[in-house]
């Protein structure tokens, strides 16, 4: 990736610029939220883009992404005077209330910002500059980059194609949507438009069944020991639904074989590193169930699939979910 000649004597390229940025337009910029929006521009700017906007290093950490460089950075601008760190308190109430330091800074530091990284900056402080911590810390612990990457790894920002899905999350609601259907496939399935537009799941979706699966809770951070998968075989296998349909005689409806494919390509890509098969096998349910289709009780206890192809998960889904007439009903 190419960079800028100011980043040739700056290892750390436009970091200064980032954090006097935030530390000027930000109210209360603790420093642990100064790492999470630094880690927000990166991502949007490469979502947008398609390029970084400093070749600094993020870790998938158990409270969310994190960058050590970032803190060496503020310690040298503190030393330069460029920022300051104020007192603050979290309450009005000297007795309940948290004291904590906020960077604060006099002017941004615009030098060698070009202006889609300045638009970038801005979308970020427009969106989250005014968010308190905790639902920063929820959105970045959900981003597709942090969520794939093993615990304690770097993040590797090219393993998912630039592209503004990146910048969008589940909900809460939507994440207790697919938690509730883990739990119980047969259950009334209350869900928003989030990827139904493209006619396919999405990788946050298929991430949060290997999540439920794995025993997390819908409103808490993920567990670091459930840190890390395969986010390019998942995307293909996504994304290549509809293939095989195209090349090959289908007795069934285009939504099962659709289910029976995207099912087949995430067991065998092992996109996780455990509980691949089941994470397959309910994405491809979930797929039917914002169809209209509708299943009797827990089919992967009672009904687990006499093996794993293309066609034995098309016999499977076919045998276990039913489609009901979900269109309103003409006078």
């Amino acid at each position: 990736m190419a960079w800028n000649h100011l980043q040739k004597s700056r290892p750390n390229g436009n970091l200064d610029a980032l954090i006097t940025f935030f530390a000027s337009t930000v109210a209360h910029l603790p420093e642990v939220k100064l790492d999470k929006l630094i880690y927000i521009a990166h991502l949007y700017h490469y979502a947008t883009v398609g390029e970084l906007l400093t070749p600094i290093r993020f870790f998938s950490l158990a409270f969310g992404p994190h960058a050590p460089t970032i803190r060496i950075a503020v310690k040298a601008l503190l030393g330069g005077q460029a920022i300051s760190m104020a007192a603050s308190r979290t309450s009005s109430d000297p007795v309940y209330s948290n004291p904590c330091l906020i960077v604060k800074a006099g002017a941004p530091m615009a030098a060698g910002l070009a202006s889609s990284q300045l638009r970038s900056l801005q979308e970020v402080l427009q969106e989250w500059g005014d968010q308190p911590y905790e639902r920063i810390l929820d959105f970045t612990t959900r981003t597709v980059p942090y969520l794939s990457t093993p615990y304690r790894e770097p993040i590797d920002w090219a393993a998912s194609p630039p592209c503004r899905e990146l910048k969008r999350t589940l909900s809460l609601a939507q994440r207790a949507a697919i938690h509730q259907f883990v739990g119980q496939p047969q259950a009334p399935f209350e869900y928003s438009e989030f990827s139904r537009q493209a006619g396919l799941l999405s990788v946050s979706e298929v991430a949060e069944i290997y999540l439920a699966l794995a025993g997390g809770r819908p409103e808490s951070l993920p567990d670091r020991e459930h840190l890390g998968f395969d986010r390019q075989a998942v995307s293909r296998a996504l994304t290549g639904s509809g293939e095989k349909r195209r090349s090959e005689p289908n007795e069934y409806p285009d939504e099962i074989d659709e289910a029976a494919q995207i099912a087949d390509a995430l067991f065998s890509g092992l996109c996780f590193r455990n509980l691949s098969a089941r994470v397959a096998l309910t994405a491809g349910m979930l797929f039917l169930k914002k169809r209209g289709y509708v299943f009797d009780g827990d089919v992967l206890e009672s009904q687990w699939p006499p093996g794993h192809s293309h066609k034995i998960f098309k016999e499977w889904f076919w045998k276990v979910g039913v489609k009901v007439d979900t269109a309103p009903k003409s006078c």
